[in-house]
């Protein structure tokens, strides 16, 4: 190989010897630079581009140094450690190793640093990392929040920041799964102040408003689920209570759907069992009686306040109050104070009724005094009912009974009067009384009293002035005959209808009448009974038919001639019977049997009918049992020609029966055929 020949990073021989040689013309050359000085300053040529990649290496020339003494061998490593790219090359190895390991030394921490004694503002980001690890492993919210300032501390800038809200996140939403977790236990309150502590830094921030407004949202169903079912409870809905309670099972929240539910379910069971007291106090005090009243409040004193019907039970209570008050009010009417006032003490307290009570004892008081009915009571009746104030619940009843009693006095007054003036007892005293009377409007509490006033001297006067036609008319019917007793009928008539002894005066009068007309009619009566018992019914039944409809023996008549009627259509029916019978035949007989059956039972001959019935049935038999000789078969239809009615019905039948048999004989039953007799078997001993 030739020596001339260069080699990068070498001199050849030849120009060592010449520079060797010939050193004048040459530049002097600077000192040399040590190793890190010349590291630097190739870095600093490479980095601002002054100096090309490809042009790394240089001769000894370009670069100034002396060249290794020719012949000398250079190794591979020693060649590449005078190259600049090489340590470039270390030193990025270098910074990534080192960050690799500062990396692996954060997410695997395993420092044992006492956290609580660490002064935080000088505290690496291995310190943070470490304790904020150890405090969030205790999984409660203040520990998780911890765990985030810790880590959320160090700058936007540093390299884990990536990796630290990462974790920053996961932490958030433990947080978030705990307040959760408080929510599902029915800690509302508690969960949101939980998830609000998330910092508003964070990523996960976002996402905590989204599970409040959830949160909230749930639970606010769930209140308007459980008050709607308070509601129906409240006006006695049991099965849409309980079917709203079901609707808390998917409200999304365990706490609603098990203790609320359980809770609620609980409640309906004992409100509707108050709710079955509240059905029976209604049911009881139906019956409007002062018991059932009292009776029925006390059921419904039996609800307790804290239960759904405690209103319920309050308003039934004031209803069956204010039912008790208008009993005690139509008792104080009818002027019984003291009935009255025993009614109202039964209202209790709890009717809310303490001041129409107080007010009503006060005016059954007044109405004790204003019942004497003088002048003095009414008075001081009027007195008392004065004294309630006008803002008092009774006070306009109160002005109603004074206005009412004022009159009364007045009445009073005039009653007096009117009695004072019908004293002398004339007709012209008892008008002028009835006249004073009169005065007093029909309005007036007292009016009832004053109608039977005036009722009563009218009678008064009636009876001074009707008597006269009264004796007058009793004086003629005393006299007896037809003529005085029309001439009587004629004087009371003259008593007209609604006067005082009117009524007596008709009484009298029918009783003429009747008087007269039995008068008038019995000799006809008596004149046909005369005939009937003489046989003589058709001249009967005429003269009982004079007396006419509406007179007072027509009845009687009427019922004689029936009597009669009946006797004489017997009497012509047994008479045509017999009339038949003379023909003797079976068939004459029967004809005869027909037309006496027609006879009335009622009739005076329906005994002789009878006879003469039993008579001709024994003929026709006697007839039958000489025609069975000859012909049975014609016997037998003689003798069903006899009526059941009569004696000879029994005996008829039997001989029927006998001829019957006799004509058609039961068929003679052949005897059983004997076998033939037949040896013995020989034993087997005899052979």
């Amino acid at each position: 190989m030739s020596q001339d020949r260069k080699t990068p990073g070498r001199w050849s021989a030849s120009e060592s010897l010449e520079s060797k040689k010939d050193t004048s013309s040459l530049v002097p050359l600077p000192a040399r630079k040590n190793r890190a000085e010349r590291l630097k300053e190739l870095r600093d040529l490479v980095i601002s581009g002054k100096l090309p990649a490809g042009r790394l290496r240089r001769t000894p020339r370009e670069s100034g140094e002396n060249s290794e003494p020719p012949g000398e061998y250079n190794p591979l490593w020693r060649i590449f450690l005078k190259k600049w790219q090489f340590w470039l090359a270390v030193s990025l190895i270098m910074s990534v190793g080192m960050g690799f390991v500062a990396i692996s030394s954060l997410l695997n921490l395993t420092s044992q640093s006492n956290c609580s004694k660490i002064f935080w503002p000088t505290a690496s980001a291995n310190d943070r990392f470490f304790c904020a690890q150890e405090a969030a492993s205790k999984r409660t919210a203040d520990d998780l929040l911890r765990a985030i300032e810790l880590v959320n501390a160090l700058p936007q800038d540093h390299p884990l920041r990536p990796r630290i809200n990462d974790q920053i996140d996961r932490w958030s939403q433990d947080i978030l799964r705990l307040g959760n977790s408080s929510f599902q236990e029915g800690r509302l309150e508690d969960a949101i102040a939980i998830a609000r502590k998330v910092p508003q830094t964070v990523p996960a921030y976002a996402t905590v408003q989204k599970q409040i407004e959830k949160w909230q949202s749930i639970w606010s169903d769930a209140e308007k689920i459980y008050r709607a079912a308070e509601d129906h409870l409240r006006q006695e809905e049991w099965t849409l209570a309980f079917r709203q309670a079901t609707l808390l099972l998917d409200s999304g929240n365990t706490f609603w759907e098990s203790a609320k539910y359980e809770e609620l379910t609980k409640v309906i069971e004992a409100t509707k069992a108050e709710g079955n007291k509240l059905v029976k106090a209604r049911n009881t005090a139906s019956g409007g009686s002062l018991d059932n009243l009292v009776t029925g409040i006390k059921l419904a004193q039996g609800i307790g306040q804290n239960s759904y019907l405690y209103q319920s039970a309050n308003k039934l209570i004031a209803q069956f109050s204010q039912k008790i008050m208008a009993l005690a009010q139509k008792r104080l009417q009818a002027g019984d104070w003291q009935q009255a006032t025993a009614i109202v003490n039964q209202i209790p307290e709890s009717g809310n009724l303490k001041e129409q009570v107080e007010d009503f004892k006060e005016l059954a008081t007044a109405t004790a005094q204003a019942t004497t009915g003088s002048v003095d009571g009414l008075s001081k009746a009027i007195e008392l009912a004065q004294k309630m104030n006008s803002g008092r619940p009774l006070y306009k009843q109160a002005q109603d009974l004074v206005g009412r009693w004022q009159q009364e006095m007045a009445d009073v007054k005039v009653l007096e009067l009117a009695s004072r003036l019908a004293a002398p007892g004339g007709v012209k005293d008892l008008r002028a009384a009835i006249a004073q009377l009169q005065t007093v409007p029909e309005s007036n509490p007292r009016r009832t009293e004053v109608r039977s006033q005036i009722s009563r001297l009218s009678r008064q006067i009636e009876l001074l002035e009707d008597s006269p036609f009264m004796q007058r008319a009793n004086d003629l019917a005393n006299t007896g005959d037809p003529n005085s007793l029309e001439a009587a009928v004629a004087q009371a008539s003259r008593i007209g209808q609604g006067r005082a002894l009117y009524g007596e005066a008709q009484g009298k009068i029918q009783a003429w009448i009747e008087r007269r007309q039995r008068l008038q009619d019995q000799p006809f009566l008596e004149r046909a009974q005369q005939l009937a018992a003489r046989g003589n019914l058709a001249e009967a039944i005429d003269m009982a038919r004079r007396i006419r409809s509406g007179r007072v023996l027509y009845e009687e008549a009427r019922s004689n001639i029936r009597n009669w009627e009946s006797q004489f259509q017997g009497e012509q029916g047994l008479q045509s019977a017999r009339q038949a019978a003379r023909a003797g035949t079976a068939d004459a007989l029967q004809s005869a049997i027909s037309i006496a059956l027609q006879v009335p039972d009622s009739s005076s001959l329906s005994s002789q009918a009878t006879e003469a019935i039993d008579e001709w049935s024994q003929r026709i038999l006697a007839i039958g049992v000489e025609q069975s000789s000859s012909d049975v078969a014609g016997a037998i239809a003689t003798l069903r020609k006899i009526p059941s009615s009569s004696r000879a019905f029994e005996q008829a039948r039997s001989q029927i029966q006998v001829w019957e048999e006799s004509l058609n004989p039961p068929a003679a039953e052949s005897p059983a055929p004997v076998p033939p007799e037949t040896e013995p078997p020989n034993r087997s001993g005899n052979r």
